[in-house]
């Protein structure tokens, strides 16, 4: 009797903590929202505005996931990166082809905000240097599993690319190198029919 009573109290704990953690989550996710309408108000060019906005609805998107499954599980990264992708897209008014190729991967939770941000920060190059308002433009985003808790992300568009030495320098290019880090990977530029950003990434996930 006493062992049924200690697993009941064990497991409403449980389901207590799990609804706290959804509840932040989603409360984060708000907060985020609500900075993108701040941004919005704001007398700022409209390409800086859309940069960070776009910021926010990548980091927003990672607690809506996290809110909508178990707060320590592991994110799907098929669902994930079309949901932050999906976001991006709307953001730029973008109508270019997207293909994505994502293994049926698991992305720990706590890789799941720099993930985000490399991919956001990846693709708006894509928008802003590839010429994406051509009619037949695309970018193209792949994610496969090389062993086990390592993965290979790929980024390519079929723009003309651009110039490393001004790119660089920029913002959006720190951001990378410090996502990449947090995710404990390498990444590189290659430029064959367009422009290709790869990084091997550890998933967090073994």
């Amino acid at each position: 009797q006493k062992d049924g009573r200690r697993k009941e109290e064990l497991e409403t704990a449980l389901a207590t903590n799990t609804m706290l953690f959804r509840e932040i989550h989603h409360r984060v996710k708000n907060n985020m929202q609500s900075m993108q309408s701040l941004v919005r108000m704001q007398n700022l060019p409209a390409a800086i505005k859309t940069d960070i906005q776009s910021r926010f609805a990548a980091m927003s998107a990672v607690h809506e996931h996290l809110y909508n499954r178990d707060a320590y599980a592991d994110l799907d990264a098929p669902a994930f990166i079309a949901s932050i992708t999906r976001t991006l897209f709307q953001a730029y008014g973008s109508n270019a082809r997207l293909v994505l190729d994502i293994d049926p991967l698991f992305i720990n939770h706590e890789r799941a905000t720099p993930l985000a941000l490399l991919i956001n920060e990846v693709v708006t190059n894509a928008f802003k240097y590839a010429d994406l308002d051509r009619p037949d433009a695309t970018i193209s985003i792949s994610l496969k599993g090389l062993s086990e808790g390592v993965a290979k992300l790929v980024i390519a568009d079929d723009g003309p690319g651009f110039d490393p030495e001004t790119i660089y320098k920029g913002m959006g290019t720190k951001i990378i190198r410090g996502m990449v880090m947090q995710l404990g990977g390498t990444q590189g530029y290659t430029f064959e029919n367009g422009t290709i950003f790869s990084a091997e990434i550890q998933t967090g996930y073994a």
